[in-house]
């Protein structure tokens, strides 16, 4: 199996962990460690993403509103 991250090569591996045991897959380049809650999480994550755009932060509203402003503290 192929790391998502880097493309290195991903190894079974069981980590124990509060007396829990965990079997992971765990990338023997970069470390990144993928379990079924992971990848759960990343499928549900993909499935429920809204149908609008985002906005924009510094969209141009905020920079006529900046500019205006700057004008009436100068008057």
């Amino acid at each position: 199996m192929q790391c998502a991250r880097c493309a290195g090569m991903n190894v079974p591996e069981v980590i124990v962990e509060g007396g829990a045991k965990l079997f992971v897959m765990r990338c023997v380049h970069c470390g990144d460690v993928i379990d079924h809650i992971i990848l759960m999480n990343r499928r549900r994550q993909r499935s429920v993403r809204p149908g609008r755009p985002r906005t924009s932060t510094y969209g141009r509203h905020r920079s006529t509103w900046n500019r205006s402003a700057a004008i009436m503290e100068e008057s």
